[in-house]
């Protein structure tokens, strides 16, 4: 690992795009408490229509030389039809515990809570609106709802082939100290039923479909993410901090999915570009590749 004093913001920028194309659902991280690859939800507007408040719950590890990690969380989503399928807004408040394991001076638990908001709204036949804002607290026991931070997006996805093509174009805001603005934009490209490559950022995914016998049905995949978030902290001189961690993701899994019991899901990879960084005591710390597995369940 290596310390040293803070740097240019560009090399953040470049950092950001790297990840989209070649590291997020996610799990130790604010960004992915509304799952930016949500950018294309459209995709699923049909369906959403008559959807059932699903409830998720999953669990995740980091693991590396000189810095671990893991968080488990737990939400629930529910989409409101306001006037589907023109017009639907989906909610989901969601709740995460963490545990951290570094060198620096920073708490051994962490938590966050907050809410998600989508709204979707197809504009014409062809291209659909998706908007969504995720106010939320984050810290340590003593620092926890000290200061509420958002996360914002805002896309517009295109189908310049209906059921095979769509370009989608967008951004977040990550409502972090260590990265600001990241592209929600990409394309997503569907040859046939067994495959759907979704190159979008920041969490691009490209899957195949394994198996489809009724209820089952089963896909590989291989996905990047860009994990971590800001949380507010109490050092041990007892000033306040904000702390902010940051992982790259390259992970390949597989996605069971059951039209009675639910679906869940496994992954493992390797976290690169690990980092925490004190923003006022103005310490960065890097760290060496890690381990990487989640695995998660919904119903």
């Amino acid at each position: 690992m290596r310390m040293f004093a803070r740097r240019p913001m560009f090399r953040v920028s470049v950092l950001v795009l790297i990840a989209g194309f070649a590291d997020l659902s996610c799990g130790f991280c604010q960004l992915r408490s509304i799952d930016v690859d949500a950018a294309d939800v459209s995709e699923k507007q049909s369906s959403l229509s008559n959807r059932r408040p699903t409830a998720q719950f999953e669990i995740f590890r980091s693991h590396g030389d000189g810095f671990s990690f893991a968080t488990g969380r737990t939400s629930i989503t529910a989409m409101l039809p306001i006037n589907p399928p023109k017009r639907m807004l989906l909610v989901k408040p969601s709740f995460a515990a963490y545990t951290l394991d570094s060198p620096l001076d920073t708490p051994a638990r962490l938590y966050s809570a907050g809410i998600s908001t989508m709204w979707i709204e197809r504009i014409n036949r062809d291209m659909v609106l998706t908007v969504s804002a995720n106010p939320s607290v984050s810290g340590d026991k003593k620092e926890f709802g000290h200061r509420v931070r958002v996360f914002a997006m805002g896309a517009v996805g295109w189908d310049c082939i209906p059921d095979e093509l769509r370009l989608t174009a967008g951004a977040a805001w990550l409502g972090r100290r260590d990265i600001g603005v990241v592209p929600a934009a990409g394309v997503e490209w569907r040859p046939n039923d067994d495959w759907n490559v979704s190159l979008i950022l920041p969490r691009p995914k490209v899957s195949l479909r394994l198996t489809q016998r009724e209820p089952l049905e089963s896909w590989l995949y291989v996905a990047g993410a860009l994990n971590g978030g800001t949380f507010d902290v109490r050092r041990a001189d007892g000033t306040s901090d904000e702390l902010s961690l940051r992982e790259f993701q390259t992970t390949i899994g597989v996605d069971l999915k059951n039209g009675r019991f639910g679906r869940g899901f496994c992954e493992f990879g390797v976290g690169f570009g690990r980092e925490l960084q004190l923003e006022h005591s103005q310490e960065i710390v890097e760290f060496s590749p890690g381990v990487v597995l989640r695995f998660g369940f919904s119903r």
